[in-house]
């Protein structure tokens, strides 16, 4: 009678591991199908995500070109600086500011203080709305407009343009006034804004203070 045959040798724990239906084998298995499905999705966002941040770039420009396509420039409590062809410092402040092209140099004011600095004292001019022409340095202003100078001669009129560098200033419109001698009233007027020499034309009327009118 033959001798039994020798029993089998233990597999080592290496060998059970890579059996089929192991927890090596299944463990495998699951990372063949998961690691592609990652590395996709890793592709797909490299791909989309500059070009979703192109795309709101692209809107923001577009946007601000429909503004820009009206209103050239606008701006809400805007002031502006400069210095005459005498040095003498200036200002313009206004609620509300738009310049409607970049080709033709003019702002349009709305609510507007003007300020020059002279050397017997400030002129001041106040206005509702008017038009400050950039390359000329000149205003040209729409009423009610009140025009002070610090040696007491004031006026009022409908439109006034004033020249900042020759610091002239003039009105076709009916135009009345305060001078240290006196009230005035005339169709039209031209001087400078200190009020030293003026010229009143049109129906002239000056009452003269502690004498009678003439």
């Amino acid at each position: 009678m033959m001798a039994a045959a020798a029993a089998a040798p233990a597999l080592t724990r290496r060998q059970r591991a890579a059996l089929p239906g192991s927890g090596r084998d299944t463990l495998f298995g699951l990372l063949k199908w998961l690691l592609p499905a990652l590395a996709f999705v890793v592709l797909a966002a490299i791909v989309i995500w500059p070009l979703a941040k192109v795309q709101e770039f692209s809107f923001l420009l577009d946007k601000q070109k429909v503004a820009m396509a009206q209103e050239r420039l606008r701006v809400d409590n805007a002031v502006y600086r400069g210095e005459t062809a005498k040095g003498e410092a200036f200002n313009i402040s206004a609620a509300g500011a738009v310049q409607r092209s970049s080709a033709v140099p003019i702002v349009e004011l709305k609510r507007l203080t003007a300020r020059l600095a002279m050397a017997d004292g400030p002129a001041t001019v106040v206005a509702p709305s008017g038009r400050y022409f950039l390359d000329a340095d000149r205003l040209q202003i729409n009423g009610p407009v009140r025009l002070g100078s610090a040696n007491g001669y004031s006026l009022d009129s409908a439109t006034v343009d004033i020249d900042l560098n020759s610091r002239k200033v003039s009105t076709v419109a009916p135009v009345s006034g305060e001078m240290p001698i006196g009230h005035f009233n005339a169709a039209r007027m031209s001087g400078d804004i200190q009020g030293r020499r003026l010229v009143l034309e049109g129906g002239v009327h000056l009452r003269i203070h502690g004498r009678g009118g003439r």
